[in-house]
């Protein structure tokens, strides 16, 4: 072993290997999975809590036991259709400008591969798919953009010719409308945003009466975005083989082009941080706070009783974690960060023959209960797995996607610092599978300090992208005023890069260890 100490942080990436989902679709399963479960579990500490206690009598809103507890619903997707499309319509429009290469992309792990669909459009149509655009025969208004490529897409083409073809097939209309809505929407809220920021292009500083009419405009998020939105979460995907109709065929991947496109560009967080705030004051709205709780109960069991996770992989490998065995012959591992809320790094290293590493989650775990009242943080074992016995309600202690962050727990605040400690004792540290976003800025900043101060930051980056653009990239997310101190290394889906295991191109190109 060399003496080079090595840092780690881990995003959802890292676990992708091990069967479990990336942090888009997580997002859209919590919405799709019923939580009758959790509702019973948060009525269970309700009844637990003591009536006659300043808890209740004080914290607690009157007639607590009878009301009426309130979860997140469909209700609720007009707020998350418009925080996608304020916070990440250039990201929509940029997904939908590269439509053909994102369908091919799907098509090579879709039900049908792409060359059954080219087949199947040919008998039912006469053409190929690429033969037919619309490109020339759709105009959207210039106001909202002077060119959209989407029309001239060949697989968005195909879906419009199949509908032409079926013009009655009402779930391929939906799925046509719901793609459409999402370019609308998108195209409306820059248009929207732009308007509101310059309603007036000149006006004297003086006078703030031309300031009191901005922000004016917006859209009716009740007629874009949601429909997608509805279709992905609320119906199932309709099975298709190759002997199905196409106007099937093309519903189903126009569904899986839905699914992936909100997988990327999903943001909820205003809506959790709309109702965060009253897991500290139950008695000012009572229904948000029982929202919040229940859907942090609802995160907590979907991540732990995940049936998409692949044992026989998380036991043997390969994944990232079983790649650190390897690592520590050559180098000596410091400490790990994680934004992954499962204790799967800690199996794989107690299942191993690594040494003893301490693994610090920044964005909490399913091991992990939170007392609002108390501002307290307590492990399952210290509760013997009974949430709540304590006569408190407390959920579970996790950071979904959200800008509020409880960090005033002493607890919290000093895992902060010993794992910024630790890799301010490190050599290096490696960055997997995070992707530095806005939500995280709590976690972006530290490293941001790190990189200020001189520390090498190895990013590992899925795709064959130009490293030298990507550090651009990295160099903007973490707002650093130069990229000295960041190493960007491109990955496989084999976890290599340039031929060789990812921890071991990253060490050499930085003289952590000799060349081979």
């Amino acid at each position: 072993m060399s003496g080079a100490k090595i840092a780690l942080f881990f995003g959802a990436g890292a676990e992708i290997a091990y069967g479990l989902p990336s942090g888009g679709k997580f997002a859209l399963d919590l919405f799709r999975t019923p939580v009758e479960e959790d509702k019973a579990e948060f009525r269970r500490q309700l009844e637990n809590v003591d009536g006659t206690s300043n808890y209740a009598t004080k914290w607690l809103p009157n007639g607590y036991l009878k009301k009426r507890v309130h979860v997140f619903g469909k209700g609720d997707f007009e707020g998350i259709v418009a925080s996608s499309l304020e916070y990440r319509r250039e990201d929509i429009l940029t997904y939908l400008e590269l439509f053909d290469r994102h369908a091919a992309k799907l098509l090579e792990r879709w039900v049908l591969d792409e060359e059954t669909v080219r087949s199947r459009y040919h008998e039912e149509i006469g053409a190929d798919i690429g033969d037919i655009s619309y490109g020339q025969v759709i105009k959207l208004n210039n106001r909202l953009a002077e060119s959209v490529r989407l029309f001239e897409s060949d697989f968005f083409s195909a879906m419009l010719k199949t509908l032409e073809a079926s013009p009655d097939h009402r779930k391929l209309q939906q799925t046509v409308r719901a793609i459409l809505e999402l370019l609308v929407g998108a195209c409306g809220q820059r248009l929207v945003s732009r308007l509101n920021e310059e309603l007036f292009e000149a006006a004297p500083d003086q006078l703030s009466v031309f300031d009191d009419l901005s922000g004016i405009f917006s859209l009716d998020y009740r007629n874009v975005g949601q429909t997608g939105l509805e279709i992905v979460i609320e119906q199932p995907p309709v099975p298709v083989t190759a002997e199905s109709d196409l106007a099937d065929i093309m519903t189903g991947l126009g569904r899986a082009v839905l699914e992936d496109v909100y997988a990327k560009v999903i943001d909820y967080q205003a809506l959790i941080d709309s109702h965060f705030r009253y897991l500290y004051n139950p008695k000012a709205h009572w229904a948000k706070f029982t929202r919040i709780s229940i859907f942090l109960h609802t995160v907590r069991r979907y991540i732990s009783t995940n049936n998409d996770i692949d044992a026989g992989k998380l036991a043997v490998g390969p994944g990232f974690y079983h790649d650190l065995i390897t690592l520590s012959e050559v180098a000596s591992i410091h400490a790990i960060g994680t934004t992954n809320y499962n204790s799967y790094v800690e199996q794989v290293i107690g299942g191993s023959s690594l040494p003893p590493v301490p693994v610090y989650h920044l964005n909490g775990s399913v091991n992990e209960y939170y007392d609002p009242y108390c501002n307290h943080i307590s492990t399952n074992e210290e509760l013997n797995g009974q949430a709540g016995t304590a006569g408190h309600i407390t959920v579970p202690f996790l950071f979904t996607q959200s800008g509020v962050k409880p960090l005033t727990s002493i607890t919290m605040s000093r895992r902060y610092v010993e794992l910024y400690d630790k890799f301010k004792q490190s050599d290096a540290i490696c960055i997997i599978g995070y992707a530095f976003n806005g939500d995280d800025g709590h976690i972006n900043g530290l490293f941001r300090s790190l990189a200020v101060e001189g520390k090498p930051i190895m990013i590992y980056h899925y795709g064959t992208e130009n490293e030298l653009v990507l550090k651009k990239e990295y160099q903007t997310k973490l707002r650093l005023p130069a990229p000295d101190n960041l190493h960007i290394f491109t990955i496989d889906g084999a976890r290599k890069t340039k031929g060789s295991i990812w921890w071991e191109r990253a060490l050499q190109e930085t003289m952590l260890i000799p060349a081979t």
